[in-house]
Order: structure tokens, then C-alpha cells, then sequence
């Protein structure tokens, strides 16, 4: 009987060396195929040609029969000397600083990179820690290692990089690129890329709620066995994968829509360093947004069509996905200098009643809280008191034309509860979203204009022509006040559209005369301007936001203005037929207009009402949204 050394020796001098162990896999694969579906001398056929074309050889039937006879023979042995079948199911275990892990089934997660990016230095001092990868139907073990650059005081882990005293983190392509597809930032848990696709594809398509999709993996895990003894509860997994999906979200619109090489992120997952990142960042990401997709269709290969899709800007209003807001109204813009002075109402969330303190008043936020709340600046009263003189003066000047036209809408209502108005949002008529703006207080025509320009401040590359379903209440703000301190004439004035015209659906109810004849969309003195154009693309767009109001309720700010941003712009990535995962689009197409990153000043820094030790409280909002910090304790 011969033994394994000489069975090995004979495959190989009739196959050759290379081929051995590609035809006992493709054998020992085939031979579970009954032979009334594929046949032995089908069988063999087929291995000949696989192995022929993979290895560009010219082995004949006749030798691969001859060494397929003897695979079989030996079936026991090949499987043991060359398959390792059961090389899954061992355990070979190392202990390294205090953690064992297996070296045969866990998953090492690496640092990206073993040499400094700052001072290309070799890094040490390497640190492991064993964590969780949630995957889409199972979750694996892993071990995180850590590395370190002490030159540099930078801390490199798989997919980022990051300074533990200037509290910063950041991640680059290379970064970016993992080889197992999982992004890991800290603490004991990290994602595949494939469960943030598998949430995105259920968001695009159903709206699915962060707490809905941790329900359905948990679930999922149970049911298939493979939780790895980890007790996972569905409150804490929806905020821990939240703040992974949106911060994974904007590091791929960032290098996607902008012209960095590098991402910075908050080093932590606490709540305070989170919204605050978000505030400072979302006025460059909100240039990117209009920057790159109200020129759109310059880009080549896309599914709208360029010669429609941008000729006029739809707006309209959206209160299905209004939230909790603070009551405190005399909050104001003052930095669109054009405008002077515009009531916007505070953005924040009111703060939870603490049962142990009676002096949490739940309609304010933390900022504005009756018991820390001082008086305003001098100045930021005389903004205040102007703001509301422009207000009681639009609407006196409106009033008198509301008699004449049902359709009427001002910036004085009267906020009975504290709640937003939902959004002001911008559309192509292609259907892409181009702008959008949380409208906090009325959606009134200052509002509106507000919103156009801060649109133009951001980059948007505006047309001529405008659809909006008061755009006679528009046109009569316009002509009324251009020119003065409300709106003063300046070159972004001067980029504001010139052909208002109302959408063919609400225009049937307007009454006044000018609105059954110039502000008709298909009169002579637009010159075709809007012919043709889907007119109703923005109540369309409203839909999926509509079904979608459940989840983006649950927000407060500024995570509200950041989840938006992100999902219309997954939303014009699927309707334009852009991957969302594209590096430097953006940067390819519109590279010249582009500005650098710049920060925006936090809304709370303008109101002047907090000290020091007020900011550093992290008290919880006023609903049961997800933006907190999470830790391993929390998961279990």
C-alpha cells in the first residue's frame, strides 16, 4: 500500500506541482454533484478545461481521468494532506499583552499603515484589544491592533489615525481601503462596509429607522446562531451604528465631492464632540452639496437629462419631518449682510426634565434655559428688535394683497408649539435635490429668500428661473423691498431669478390677476423658460421624505441637518446613477470652484448665554434620539 509521500509524488509527476491542489479542490467539489446532473466523464471534461485555461496548459483527458481516478482512491488522505477540511473548525490560540485571540478563525484588524504618516518613522509599541465586527448576518470576533508613532504622539489603528491630546482623528484613501471592508474607529465594536450598504440600500428603498434596522440584525443573529455570545440590545446599537453609518457617509461624500486627501473626524463617539464637529463642518459640506449638484449635468454618463434637468430651481416647503425645537424665538441670522437681520428661531432640541432637578424647564434648550439666562449683547438686541421690525413690516405690506389671493404665507405666524416648519428644500426638475434649509420659524418670503441665499453663498450655480407655489407672494417681496435695509442690493442679490413663475398645480387656485397671467408658467415674457419642465418635481421628491418623517423626527440638531444632507445626497447618487463611492468626482469636475475646508461658528456660540462649565454638560435632549455616546457596557 503506498503512503501519502508517495501518492503526492505520483500526482505531481502526472499533473505537475501547480495543478495538484487546484484539481483536488475543483474534484472534491464536483464529486458532491449526483451523477444523473453531471456525469463522470462531464466531470472530467469540465476540470480539463478549468485547470487548461487557468494554467495554460494542454493536459489531455487521459491524464486528468488518471489522476481524478486516483483522488478518489485515496479520497480520505488527499482531503487530509491537502484540503485541510477541518482547518476552520480548529482553535490554535496566542497569547499576546493579555489577549488571546485565534490566530486561525478571529479577525486581526491591522493598523492601515506601519509607518508614520507625518514623520514616516517606523511605528511601535503596538497594542491589541479584542472587539466585535458587526456584519450583516453574523458577528465576528476580531482583534483591533493599535500602533504607535512616539515621535508624533499619533495613535494608528485600521482605519484611522489619531491624536489623543489635540482630539483629533483622521483618515485618508489608503486608510479607507481595508481589506476585510470594515471600518473601525474605537471602542470595542466596529462595521463591515457591507452592513452599512445593507442599511443605506433599506433607507433609499424603505426608510428604515436606525432602531428598525438593529431590531432586524439582531434578529437576523438569533435566528442564524452567530452572535458570538455577544447580548446585543436594539436602543444601544441603533446609536452606536448611527454614528458609524453617518460619519462612514461623510467621509465618502467628503472624498467624493471634495478636493481633500485627508478626513478629519471627532476622536471619540461622545455626543458633545460629535454635534459640535458637525456644526463647524456643515457649512463646508453644504458648499460641496450645491457646488457640485446644482451643476450636475456637466457630469458625462448620467441618467437625467442636462439640457432640462437644470434650467430653472424649484422650491417649496415640507412639514412632514418638523421636529422638537426650542421655544425661545428671539434668535437671529446676522451673516448674510444683505438681509441685515432675519428671525430664525433656535435650532436645539429642549432639554429632558430630570426627576432629581426642578429646574429644568422642558420647553428651552440647555442653551436657553430661564435659570443661566443672561441679557443679550447690545447689539445682538438691536438685531433682534430690527428683525422683528422687518418682519411686522413684510407682512403689513403682504396683508394688503392677501384679500386678493388665498395663497399667502409670512414670517410672523405664530409658533403655538414648539415645532419646526419642516424643511425649505430646492429641486432641479430633473428631481435632484440642490439646497435645503431647516425651516425653524415660518416659511415666510424673507425665509425663503434666506434660503436662496444662503444657497448662493454656498456655491450653487443658480438659473434664471424659479417655480415656487407663492412665487407671486415672492415677486411682490422682491419688488417691495430690494433696495433697502431688508434687502439691499448687492452681486448676490443680483444672482437671484429673475422668471418667478407658479406650478401648474397650485397656480389653478391663485386668484390674483397677476397670477393668471404673468405668473403663469407658460407666459409669453418667461420666453419658454419653463415649457416642458416638471414643475411638481419637489412635491415628488416630498414623498420619500414624507415616509421618511418617523426617522428624521427622532433627530435633534445639528444631527438633523447632517442625516438630510446625507440622504439627499444618496438619493440624487441613485437617481443621477452616480456611485456614491466615487473618489475626487467632484474634485475632476469642478476643481477650480471648489473652495478649502473653512468652519462654521456652532449656532449656540452666537447667543452668548452659556459659561465654560455650562458647555461641558452633556445633558440629554427632550426625545429619544441616538446621538450619544456609546460604550462596550452599553451593548451588553
Amino acid at each position: 500500500m503506498p503512503n501519502g509521500e508517495d501518492i503526492i509524488e505520483a500526482l505531481r509527476c502526472s499533473i505537475g506541482l501547480v495543478s495538484i491542489v487546484y484539481i483536488c479542490r475543483l474534484y472534491m467539489k464536483l464529486s458532491t454533484f449526483p451523477s444523473t446532473i453531471l456525469s463522470s466523464t462531464a466531470r472530467t471534461q469540465l476540470i480539463k478545461q478549468a485547470v487548461n485555461e487557468r494554467y495554460d496548459s494542454s493536459h489531455t483527458t487521459e491524464n486528468i481521468m488518471m489522476v481524478t481516478n486516483m483522488i478518489e482512491i485515496n479520497k480520505d488522505m488527499i482531503n487530509r494532506v491537502l484540503l485541510l477540511s477541518d482547518f476552520e473548525r480548529n482553535v490554535i490560540k496566542l497569547d499576546i499583552n493579555h489577549i488571546t485571540m485565534d490566530v486561525l478563525n478571529d479577525m486581526i484588524l491591522f493598523p492601515f499603515t506601519n509607518i508614520c504618516i507625518n514623520c514616516t518613522k517606523s511605528l511601535t509599541s503596538y497594542r491589541y484589544k479584542l472587539i466585535h465586527v458587526i456584519d450583516c448576518f453574523k458577528i465576528n470576533r476580531a482583534v483591533a491592533v493599535t500602533a504607535d508613532c512616539k515621535t508624533c504622539s499619533l495613535i494608528y489603528n485600521h482605519s484611522s489615525w489619531y491624536s489623543l491630546k489635540d482630539r483629533w482623528r483622521k483618515i485618508n484613501k489608503s486608510s479607507l481601503n481595508s481589506a476585510f471592508k470594515v471600518f473601525y474607529l474605537c471602542d470595542s465594536f466596529a462595521f463591515t462596509y457591507s452592513v452599512f450598504f445593507d442599511y443605506t440600500c433599506q433607507l433609499l428603498h424603505d426608510q428604515c429607522p436606525f432602531q428598525s434596522f438593529s431590531r432586524i440584525l439582531i434578529d437576523r443573529y438569533n435566528y442564524e446562531h452567530q452572535n458570538s455570545n455577544i447580548i446585543l440590545q436594539p436602543i444601544p446599537l441603533a446609536k452606536l451604528f448611527q454614528s458609524h453609518w453617518l460619519l462612514y457617509q461623510i467621509v465618502r461624500f467628503e472624498f467624493m465631492l471634495g478636493r481633500t486627501q485627508l478626513v478629519n473626524l471627532p476622536v471619540s463617539l461622545n455626543r458633545n464632540e460629535l454635534n459640535y464637529h458637525f456644526e463647524c463642518y456643515s457649512g463646508w459640506w453644504y458648499h460641496l452639496f450645491t457646488t457640485f449638484w446644482s451643476r450636475h449635468k456637466s457630469i458625462p454618463n448620467i441618467k437625467c437629462s442636462p439640457s432640462n434637468c437644470s434650467r430653472c430651481i424649484i422650491v417649496d416647503g415640507h412639514q412632514k419631518c418638523r421636529r422638537l425645537v426650542c421655544s425661545f424665538k428671539n434668535i437671529v441670522d446676522t451673516s448674510i449682510e444683505e438681509m441685515t437681520s432675519i428671525e430664525i428661531g433656535c435650532p436645539y432640541t429642549p432639554c429632558r426634565r430630570i426627576q432629581s432637578s426642578n429646574s429644568i424647564d422642558a420647553i428651552y434648550c440647555r442653551y436657553h434655559q430661564p435659570s443661566i439666562l443672561s441679557s443679550p449683547s447690545l447689539d445682538l438686541q438691536k438685531a433682534s428688535e430690527r428683525a422683528a421690525e422687518f418682519s411686522i413690516w413684510d407682512r403689513d405690506f403682504l396683508s394688503e394683497h392677501k384679500a386678493q389671493c388665498q395663497n399667502y404665507r409670512n414670517d410672523s405666524e405664530e409658533i403655538k408649539k414648539n415645532k419646526t416648519y419642516g424643511i425649505l428644500a430646492s429641486y432641479h426638475p430633473c428631481g435632484v435635490a440642490v439646497g435645503f434649509t431647516e425651516a425653524i420659524k415660518a416659511e415666510g418670503m424673507r425665509s425663503v429668500t434666506r434660503h436662496l441665499l444662503l444657497m448662493i453663498i454656498g456655491g450653487f450655480l443658480m438659473p434664471d428661473a424659479l417655480i415656487h407655489d407663492c412665487a407671486c407672494t415672492l415677486k411682490l417681496h422682491w419688488n417691495k423691498w430690494l433696495g433697502t435695509d431688508m434687502l439691499k442690493s448687492s452681486t448676490l442679490t443680483q444672482q437671484l431669478p429673475i422668471h418667478l413663475a407658479l406650478d401648474n398645480f397650485h397656480q389653478k387656485t391663485h386668484s390674483r390677476a397677476m397670477c393668471q397671467t404673468i405668473m403663469k408658467s407658460d407666459h409669453p415674457s418667461h420666453e419658454g423658460r419653463f415649457i416642458g419642465l416638471n414643475s411638481q418635481a419637489a412635491e415628488q421628491a416630498f414623498q420619500y421624505i414624507s415616509r421618511a418623517k418617523f426617522a428624521l423626527r427622532n433627530f435633534s440638531f445639528p444631527h438633523s441637518t447632517i442625516m438630510l444632507l446625507v440622504m439627499l445626497h444618496l438619493l440624487n447618487c441613485k437617481m443621477t446613477g452616480i456611485n456614491s463611492e466615487t473618489i475626487g468626482l467632484g474634485y475632476l469636475c469642478f476643481g477650480d470652484i471648489i473652495k478649502e475646508f473653512f468652519l462654521t461658528p456652532c449656532v449656540y456660540e452666537r447667543f452668548g448665554t452659556l459659561n465654560d462649565e455650562e458647555l461641558k454638560k452633556d445633558e440629554d435632549d427632550d426625545q429619544s434620539d441616538l446621538d450619544h455616546n456609546v460604550t462596550s457596557e452599553d451593548m451588553s
